[in-house]
């Protein structure tokens, strides 16, 4: 496909900027029109010259601010996509004028722009900078990682100025979803996303723009002069990068930060100190220890369900943490709305695990550690080093299935050492990265089509699980017109994976963060997060949108 040239639009007066959706049970999995509510939300900051400023902590400094390599998060402070993700999930029209229009086929989908929008160089927005971007998007030159989202992205093309088509090579109901992606101008999407001008000056049209970037230490954004809707209130965002969490939570308590996303153990810490809130955010974000077959002791069902039912994933959720999640089975989460089964679900049986071990032939040997046929029922499980979280799970798994004769060695790995390893070792995998449709949070995690080991694309399908029947109700539910028969089709691949489980599945998180002074600010409402989080989440996830109270 080739990349289009922006043009420029006609210059309006700026329309009014859709507020987030109220805060909802449930979420919806296919595009809603929300009318506009909701509103800002906020921490104290400071008064400073520029306006008020707010203070974050952030885990580890941004690789990017291309939206092209990120699609959530920090970008979405910088740049407006088509949709964007609401407070109780839904995906609602940023600078769409409403949701996509498709045709009968599912292929074609059109999407009509808001006019009299202005990038923050003061260059107009219109349909060639759409194009532009999702050309340059699906363009394997450019190479970029969102690219496996639109695998069936054949054409897009500008009606006009404020009129796009997109065409599909064969039907795909949650396209909607997808199409969150921020929108760049068209004369800067050049090179590939690594030498992308806009790694380090994002040109978008979003609320804030931004100001300085100091290398290994913060950036800044502040409130762009050119955006559409109104000015935020909180004009100046200095986000730190600080990577050691005990220094993020003792400088938040000292006042040098006004947010800070910590783990549950830590946010607990700092529960009812003076000034500070603890806040859980609901997510799509789950961890589970995947079961690749490069373990002999894995290619056996019986093995794989005998593990599930042995964890006591309820210990993990009060201990781990602390109360601030769920138990799980399967990568389905309440996220995913009526398409999630909340029946579909293990007790802890370790000794129905034993039995069924017993008759699948593997016996204990003099070690207390089972086999059959010469094959331990051992193995090792990997789990990123800096991640307390991943750890004590790890811990947890391990001591659990050492109660059923299953010896699990725990290793801590960098980001290299868990692709590299993947085949050969389970993996305490974090999943959820787009949990805005069913299908975009589990297709690539469990349909045979990503069953073969890639070491490039080592989190897709980590477990090289394949069942024609997952396969089948995947390929239906992606394709169907009929939301109701699309829920039917997600709960029966609950069932099926509850009796053939791929991986163990063991808690769906709630993130927590603790935040200074939102009392002060109208509009503080959470949000259903994906895998991803930080402080471009959390209560600040809509920051743009707070006001201060009088």
């Amino acid at each position: 496909m080739a990349r289009a040239q922006g043009g420029t639009a006609p210059m309006q007066a700026p329309a009014p900027r859709r507020r987030a959706a109220p805060r909802a049970v449930t979420v919806a999995v296919a595009v809603a029109l929300v009318a506009a509510c909701g509103g800002p939300t906020g921490a104290p900051g400071s008064d400073t010259s520029a306006g008020t400023t707010l203070r974050l902590a952030e885990t580890a400094e941004y690789a990017t601010l291309n939206p092209l390599e990120t699609m959530f998060g920090i970008t979405s402070k910088l740049y407006d996509g088509l949709y964007a993700v609401g407070a109780d999930g839904t995906v609602r029209p940023d600078l769409a004028t409403g949701p996509p229009e498709p045709d009968a086929t599912l292929t074609s989908w059109t999407v009509r722009l808001q006019e009299g929008v202005e990038f923050s160089d003061g260059t107009a927005l219109d349909s060639a900078d759409v194009v532009a971007t999702y050309a340059t998007l699906v363009d394997p030159a450019y190479a970029s990682p969102l690219v496996s989202s639109f695998p069936f992205l054949t054409d897009v093309a500008a009606v006009d100025a404020t009129t796009v088509t997109f065409t599909l090579s064969e039907p795909y109901a949650p396209f909607p979803s997808t199409l969150t992606v921020g929108v760049a101008p068209a004369e800067r999407l050049t090179g590939t996303v690594l030498d992308s001008p806009l790694n380090r000056e994002p040109v978008g049209s979003g609320p804030y723009r931004l100001s300085e970037w100091r290398a290994g230490e913060s950036l800044t954004l502040v409130a762009s002069d050119t955006y559409r809707g109104e000015r935020p209130d909180v004009e100046r965002l200095v986000v730190a990068f600080v990577p050691d969490e005990n220094v993020r939570a003792q400088r938040l308590r000292g006042g040098d930060f006004d947010g800070a996303q910590l783990s549950p153990r830590a946010a607990e810490a700092l529960a009812g100190t003076e000034g500070l809130t603890v806040v859980a955010n609901p997510s799509a974000d789950y961890r589970a220890v995947t079961l690749p077959p490069g373990v002999p002791a894995f290619r056996d069902p019986a093995v794989r369900l005998a593990l599930n039912l042995a964890v006591d994933r309820q210990a993990m959720v009060d201990g781990i943490l602390r109360g601030y999640g769920s138990p799980a089975a399967t990568p389905f989460t309440p996220a995913q709305g009526d398409a999630f089964d909340p029946d579909v679900g293990y007790a802890r049986d370790p000794a129905a695990a034993a039995a069924l071990l017993d008759s699948a032939g593997w016996s204990t040997g003099p070690t207390g550690t089972r086999a059959k046929d010469g094959v331990p029922l051992a193995f090792t499980l990997m789990y990123f080093a800096e991640d307390t979280l991943r750890r004590d799970l790890a811990l947890a798994v391990a001591s659990d299935l050492s109660q059923i004769g299953a010896d699990v060695t725990v290793e801590a790995v960098d980001r290299a050492g868990a692709s590299a390893g993947m085949h050969t070792k389970a993996f305490v995998l974090g999943g959820g990265d787009q949990p805005y449709d069913p299908d975009t949070q589990v297709y690539s995690a469990l349909h045979s089509a990503y069953a073969p080991y890639d070491p490039q694309d080592a989190y897709s399908n980590p477990s090289e699980h394949a069942d024609p029947e997952v396969d089948r109700l995947l390929d239906a539910a992606r394709r169907s017109t009929d939301a109701g028969a699309r829920t039917q089709a997600y709960r029966d691949v609950q069932r099926v994976l509850l009796a053939d489980p791929p991986m163990i599945t063991l808690v769906v998180l709630e993130h927590t963060y603790v935040a200074r002074g939102l009392e002060r600010y109208t509009g503080v409402e959470e949000v259903v997060e994906p895998h991803e989080h930080g402080v471009a989440w959390g209560p600040w996830w809509n920051v743009a949108e707070w006001r201060a109270r009088p």
